[in-house]
């Protein structure tokens, strides 16, 4: 048995002409607890297919970290139907793509095609999900990559200070962790725990499957119960809990370079938080706003210290980050970490102008049908409003949303989030920078 929903969507955010009327995206759950949204659109003959299997790097092993990303890196690596390479022929012949991964949240799990090549793309893509075979030698070939892999971060400042932000900010809880992992649990991974990982969190209840494009309804419908409907199994139960707020610290990493790559956060808040949309406007006046933001504005065009500087707020199943990133010189990072104090400071007691708060809305709901204008962008925002559980008419809603928001709530959450005495500081550059603890650069 199925049960059928409705995403409303607006036609002018789809590209049609005409407005008065929706688009209705349908939502379907089988029997084994897979959801399935299903969009159909014919202006161009190309379907999209976006699976995400809920628990990614936040439900690996405590001793295990990058157990996850290892397993989806190995998906379509070989399975019970075709080897690793016939799979790439074959998507290849097609001139479509196959694609895995994890974030933090999820496994992903996606193909792009041409409609007449669906079914195809479907049997592989559900092959991959399902019957994965893991063969040793691509275990080892993916092994040697990912370790590649973070040697190359290791001469990456950036990369330097996020790992270290996200350690310091997280701890040992389940987004303290590299999503690749660390060279240690890289190499200490076993075929058999990817095996049990795979047994444990891939299962058809954690899995949402989005499909948008050319290809009928009924039929999309038909194939995914054809490659999906008998998949069996239940996911293990999760006990994850979020990151508690650390306290204030400010951390140096030493490396010979003569730029400083900071990133300056916070512990911020999970996805479906109420006050999602106030801060959403708040962190984009504040820097996530471009050339717009008051970051910006202070500290690259009035005094001159960056070419660069970015606010960022995560969205996250438990409480992410929020984090503002930025590099200058080594000379300037004190005075650069002064004045981003500044105005977190100014941002926490006193909120956002009018003039601020209006000229964010213009930019986000002018751009939002930007996030809208291919397949393979909308497959990819319903299954993950599907995932947060944001309801069928959020893409409907969106733009009245950001509208309501009112100076008085970005000032709220301002104060209520922003905390300027609990800052984690991370620098990364040479042996003379502002902070209190140090480390040498691995």
């Amino acid at each position: 048995m199925m049960r059928r929903l409705h995403f409303l969507l607006p036609l002018f955010l789809l590209g049609a002409v005409d407005n008065s009327h929706a688009l209705e995206a349908s939502r379907h759950t089988f029997d084994n607890g897979l959801r399935l949204i299903i969009l159909e659109q014919t202006t161009v003959p190309i379907v999209t297919i976006d699976c995400l299997v809920d628990g990614g790097a936040r439900v690996d092993p405590r001793l295990k970290p990058g157990l996850a990303s290892f397993t989806a890196d190995l998906l379509d690596e070989g399975t019970s139907q075709a080897t690793g390479p016939e799979i790439a022929r074959k998507i290849d012949s097609l001139g479509g793509s196959l694609s895995m991964g994890a974030g933090q949240d999820w496994i992903h799990a996606g193909a792009s095609l041409l409609s007449r090549d669906f079914q195809t793309g479907l049997e592989l893509l559900a092959a991959s999900l399902r019957s994965p075979t893991f063969p040793e030698a691509e275990i080892e070939r993916i092994r040697r990559e990912t370790l590649g892999s973070i040697t190359a971060s290791d001469e990456n400042p950036a990369a330097i200070a996020s790992r270290t932000f996200r350690a310091a900010l997280f701890g040992d809880s389940p987004y303290g962790h590299p999503i690749i992992g660390t060279p240690e649990s890289v190499r200490a991974i076993s075929r058999q725990d990817i095996v049990d990982f795979h047994a444990r969190n891939l299962r058809p209840n954690q899995t949402i499957c989005a499909i948008v494009g050319d290809v009928p309804e009924v039929e999309a419908l038909a194939q995914m119960k054809t490659f999906f409907g008998d998949w069996q199994g239940v996911a293990a139960a999760e006990n994850a809990t979020g990151a508690t707020p650390p306290n204030s610290r400010e951390i140096a990493v030493f490396q010979q370079t003569t730029q400083a790559s900071i990133i300056i956060g916070q512990l911020g808040i999970a996805r479906d938080n109420p006050d999602y949309f106030p801060l959403l406007l708040m962190n984009h006046i504040f820097g996530g706003g471009g050339f717009s933001s008051r970051l910006v504005e202070r500290v690259r065009t009035q005094e001159g210290l960056v070419y660069s500087i970015y606010s960022r707020l995560s969205s996250t199943r438990l409480p992410g980050s929020f984090r503002i990133g930025l590099q200058t010189k080594a000379e300037n990072a004190e005075k650069a970490i002064r004045i981003v104090r500044e105005e977190i400071t100014n941002m926490h007691q006193d909120g956002a102008t009018q003039e601020e708060l209006q000229a964010a809305k213009d930019y986000l709901t002018g751009s939002f049908p930007l996030r809208l204008d291919s397949t393979g962008k909308l497959s990819g925002l319903l299954a993950q409003i599907e995932y947060f559980d944001l309801g069928t008419d959020y893409i409907a809603k969106y733009a009245g949303r950001v509208r309501e928001v009112t100076v008085d709530e970005v000032r709220a959450v301002a104060r209520k989030y922003l905390r300027p005495e609990g800052l984690i500081v991370i620098t990364v550059g040479p042996e003379n920078g502002p902070a209190t603890e140090s480390t040498q650069a691995p």
